[in-house]
C-alpha cells in the first residue's frame, strides 16, 4: 500500500527528474565532427557568420545533429539557417531551437536530416548567422575627422556536443587596418605542436588554427576552463546604420486597382559618437576633398524600390524633402503572353538626402511612400485572391530594432489564410476604419523584433471579396450622395423666410341717434 504522503512527494520528484532529463545535452557518440570552419565577416550593425560542420555518423540511422552557440551569441543572433550536402546533393534545411540548457549555459539547436546517416557516413552542415549590434565603436568618441574603428569578440573555440577532430575560426576584416587582435596563450592546449596559440594574420583575415582533437564544448566545465574570448579591433569607415523603429502600411484598393506602401523609419547612426562640435566647414572640405572623405558619416542614402512604382513622395518631420531623386525602372514585357513580370526582378532607385548629416549617434526619422498597380502583386484564383507584399525594404547593413507591418485589405474581404516568410513575434487582426467606409476594413499587423535585410521575404495573404462587398462601397456613396442631394433640394423648396402681416383696418361703427 503506497501511503498519501509518499505519493504526494513523488510527483515534485518525478517533474524534477524531467526537467533534468530535459536539460541533458545530446548523445555526444553519436555524431563525430571531422572539421569545423567558422568564418566571421566583420562590418558594422550586422555580423555575418558561416560555420561548415563536416560531421560522421558514429551510429546506425542517425538523423537528428545538434549544434550550440553560447548565451551571447544566441541573444545576438537574428537570423539562422541551414542546408546540408550528401554526397553533392544541397538540400535546405529548418533550424529548430531546443532551447537553453542551464547545466551546460549554451542554447542548443538541432536540424533533422533529410535521411539518416548510416555508421560511417559523412556529410556537410552550413550553418548561416546574422548578429545584429555585436560591435561596439572603441574609441566611443571620435572627431569629426578621425577615422571610426570598432571591436567584435567571440569565443575561440566552436561550440558543439560531439568531440571534433579540426577546427579553425577566421575572422575576415573589411580593410586591412586591423588594429589590434588576441592571441591568449592558453590556446596552444590544442593546437598540433603545442607551443604556440596557433593565431597568424594574413591580410584581411585572422585565423585561429587549427586546432585537434578538441573534445565536446558545449558543457560548462569546457566554457569555464578552456574557452577563450578573443577580440579583433579594426577601422570601419562606414555607417553604422540601425532602424530603431518601422512602420510599413500596406493599402489595397481593388475599385482603383491600386497598392499604397508608406513606410516610416527611425534611423540612427550607431558608429562612435561625435566629440565636439560639428563643423559644416570640416563637413564640405570631407565631401570635396578625397583625402578627407570620412565615409562613416551618413550624407545620402539609396532605397532600392520594386519596378512599376509611381508617384513616389519622401518627406520628414518638417516636411517634404527635396533633396532626393527617382529613377524609375525600365519598363519590361513579360517573355510568355499571359504570364507576368516578377516587379522584384529589376529595382526603382529613390536617392535621398537627409536634411543634415548623420554622425555618431544622431537620429533621423522620415517618411517614405508609393503607388503600385495592384494587378502586379496580386494573382485570383477563383474567387480567392492571394496578395504578396515584401516585409520591409532592405537597407545594407542595418540592424531593425523594431518593425511592425500592417496590411488593410478592401472593405468586406474575407481572410482565408495568413502565411508570413517566417515566424514572427505577434500577429493581430483589427479593422481599420478610414474616409467612406461603412463597417470598416479587415487589416492584418505583423510584429518582429530584431531583423535584417534577410527578413525581406514575402508576406502572402488569401483573401476572398464577395459581388456585394464590391458593390458596397459604390452603392453606400450613392445612397449618401442622394440622401445630400434629396436634402438640399428639400431646403431649396423650403421657405424659412420670416413676412410681416399687413394691419387689418376695421371700420368705426357710427352711433344712430
Amino acid at each position: 500500500m503506497v501511503r498519501p504522503w509518499r505519493a504526494l512527494l513523488s510527483i515534485p520528484l518525478l517533474a524534477l527528474s524531467t526537467l533534468a532529463s530535459a536539460s541533458l545535452p545530446p548523445n555526444s557518440a553519436v555524431f563525430e565532427n571531422t572539421a569545423i570552419v567558422r568564418t566571421v565577416d566583420l562590418a558594422g550593425s550586422t555580423t555575418r557568420i558561416t560555420t561548415t560542420y563536416q560531421i560522421k555518423s558514429l551510429q546506425k540511422d542517425s538523423d537528428k545533429y545538434y549544434f550550440a552557440l553560447s548565451e551571447e551569441d544566441a541573444s545576438r543572433t537574428t537570423w539562422m539557417d541551414a542546408k546540408i550536402k550528401v554526397k553533392g546533393a544541397e538540400t535546405s534545411l529548418e533550424a529548430k531551437s531546443y532551447g537553453f540548457t542551464p547545466r551546460n549555459h549554451v542554447w542548443l539547436y538541432h536540424v533533422e536530416l533529410p535521411k539518416p546517416l548510416a555508421v560511417d557516413e559523412t556529410a556537410t552542415l552550413i550553418v548561416n548567422t546574422i548578429q545584429s549590434h555585436a560591435t561596439t565603436p572603441l574609441p566611443a568618441t571620435i572627431k569629426q575627422s578621425d577615422s571610426q574603428q570598432l571591436v567584435y569578440s567571440s569565443g575561440a573555440y566552436v561550440l558543439t556536443p560531439y568531440p571534433t577532430t579540426l577546427q579553425r575560426t577566421k575572422f575576415r576584416a573589411p580593410t586591412e587596418q586591423i588594429t589590434s587582435y588576441s592571441t591568449p596563450e592558453s590556446l596552444k592546449k590544442y593546437t598540433e605542436d603545442g607551443k604556440t596559440s596557433g593565431v597568424s594574420k594574413s591580410g584581411l583575415t585572422i585565423s585561429y588554427g587549427p586546432y585537434r582533437n578538441v573534445p565536446p564544448s558545449s558543457n560548462m566545465d569546457f566554457q569555464q576552463n578552456t574557452q577563450e574570448i578573443v577580440s579583433v579591433h579594426y577601422t570601419y569607415d562606414m555607417p553604422v546604420l540601425t532602424v530603431p523603429k518601422l512602420r510599413r502600411a500596406v493599402e489595397i484598393s481593388h475599385w482603383g486597382n491600386n497598392v499604397n506602401v508608406q513606410d516610416d523609419i527611425w534611423l540612427k547612426n550607431d558608429g562612435a559618437r561625435l566629440k565636439g562640435h560639428f563643423s559644416r566647414i570640416e563637413h564640405s572640405k570631407q565631401r570635396m576633398m578625397a583625402n578627407y572623405a570620412k565615409p562613416h558619416i551618413v550624407d545620402s542614402m539609396v532605397l532600392h524600390l520594386p519596378s512599376g512604382i509611381r508617384d513616389p513622395y519622401y518627406y520628414d518631420t518638417i516636411g517634404n524633402v527635396s533633396t532626393s531623386r527617382f529613377r524609375p525602372a525600365p519598363q519590361r514585357r513579360a517573355p510568355v503572353k499571359g504570364t507576368k513580370v516578377n516587379p522584384l526582378e529589376r529595382w526603382s532607385i529613390l536617392e535621398m538626402k537627409p536634411r543634415y548629416p548623420l554622425l555618431g549617434g544622431w537620429n533621423y526619422s522620415f517618411t517614405v511612400g508609393y503607388d503600385m498597380p495592384l494587378e502586379e502583386w496580386a494573382v485570383y484564383q477563383d474567387d480567392k485572391v492571394v496578395f504578396g507584399i515584401p516585409f520591409l525594404t532592405s537597407l545594407p547593413d542595418t540592424a531593425f530594432d523594431d518593425v511592425e507591418v500592417k496590411v488593410i485589405l478592401p472593405e468586406g474581404a474575407e481572410i482565408v489564410e495568413i502565411l508570413p516568410p517566417f515566424p514572427v513575434d505577434v500577429t493581430e487582426r483589427s479593422t481599420h476604419i478610414t474616409y467612406l467606409d461603412t463597417v470598416g476594413r479587415p487589416a492584418v499587423t505583423f510584429k518582429k523584433s530584431g531583423a535584417t535585410d534577410k527578413h525581406a521575404g514575402m508576406i502572402y495573404i488569401v483573401y476572398r471579396v464577395s459581388t456585394k462587398a464590391h458593390f458596397q462601397k459604390p452603392i453606400t456613396v450613392a445612397a449618401v450622395s442622394m440622401g445630400l442631394f434629396m436634402v438640399v433640394l428639400l431646403l431649396r423648396r423650403a421657405d424659412f423666410s420670416i413676412k410681416t402681416t399687413p394691419a387689418v383696418v376695421i371700420p368705426s361703427r357710427k352711433k344712430v341717434a
